[in-house]
């Protein structure tokens, strides 16, 4: 009954997002650089357009000069666009036909015809996770560095290594640890990993240089469409794409790795999130347990509306 009633809970709270942040709107708008040499990324659903604004201002009062990108996902209207505006000043917001247009004129033709269409994007969520989260970067974003962040954490802490990362010459990329289900199905189909693990990779918050060769990308497209297709309606897909392609290069940065919690789970508790952690991370499974989320949202409103303006 206590799993159930979480459970109600949660997905209320989900729903009601906007509302659970709207603190977010007595906060002052913060500067983003457009013509930085990194872009950060998120991709952004109207439901959660409130804790977007709130998780790149808790980035932006550690690093202001970078730029911001928001990719929607056909659900933004002119409101949530024009808020995301006032906050974000500078920020560029994508519309899913800018999306959807850009990776037809950029991919070739033979891996244009492996790509599920795009009434799959609309009808199955993990391949528009797929598009929205990584065709879209590696096919239209990649002439930049880019950090991918999803819309649900926040930093809490100054995150150096981000930091050194994006000011250093490009040498390496970087991810957190996470899971993936379906890790079995991808060492069978014969990908190897061979500098991270996809069973140990959360594509929740990653750093990505280079460029990506589409033959490199027919090739895993192909492999899936032929053996196992069933796997683009698999949730996870997306951090599978992502991490196939980054143990191909080499040294890749467990954050992770660099202390005890770098990239703090929503499972953790408020404490040892609001001490530890650099980022904490809120999957949608758990996301107002306990409030944590709440808590420390409010707690960086508080911090950005005591900054000078």
């Amino acid at each position: 009954m206590q799993d159930l009633f979480f459970k109600v809970y949660n997905r209320l709270g989900k729903m009601n997002s906007n509302r659970l942040f709207s603190g977010i709107r007595n906060t002052p708008p913060m500067k983003t650089k457009p013509d930085a040499d990194v872009i950060l990324y998120c991709a952004l659903d109207k439901p959660n357009y409130r804790a977007y604004i709130l998780a790149v201002k808790s980035f932006l009062r550690f690093y202001p000069d970078i730029c911001v990108v928001a990719q929607g996902d056909g659900s933004l209207d002119d409101a949530s666009t024009a808020e995301i505006r006032e906050h974000l000043i500078g920020v560029e917001i994508h519309t899913k036909r800018d999306m959807l247009e850009g990776i037809a004129r950029n991919a070739e033709p033979e891996l244009s015809a492996l790509l599920p269409g795009e009434a799959m994007y609309d009808t199955k969520v993990p391949v528009r996770i797929m598009y929205l989260k990584f065709l879209n970067v590696v096919l239209r974003m990649m002439s930049r560095r880019v950090i991918i962040i999803d819309s649900d954490l926040v930093f809490l802490r100054r995150p150096d290594a981000i930091i050194d990362w994006i000011e250093s010459p490009y040498t390496n990329d970087f991810y957190g640890e996470g899971s993936n289900s379906e890790a079995r199905r991808y060492y069978d189909l014969g990908f190897e990993f061979e500098s991270l693990d996809i069973a140990n990779f959360s594509s929740g918050t990653i750093g990505v240089g280079g460029s990506f060769d589409q033959e490199e990308l027919i090739g895993i497209f192909r492999t899936i469409n032929e053996k196992a297709p069933e796997l683009f309606n698999a949730w996870e897909i997306e951090q599978a794409m992502w991490s196939i392609l980054m143990s191909r290069r080499p040294n890749p940065l467990n954050l992770d790795e660099l202390r005890d919690v770098y990239i703090g789970s929503g499972w953790r508790s408020y404490k040892d999130l609001n001490e530890n952690a650099v980022i904490a991370h809120f999957a949608g499974a758990i996301r107002f347990k306990n409030n944590r989320y709440l808590r420390l949202a409010h707690g960086i409103m508080k911090d950005l509306r005591s900054r000078p303006a």
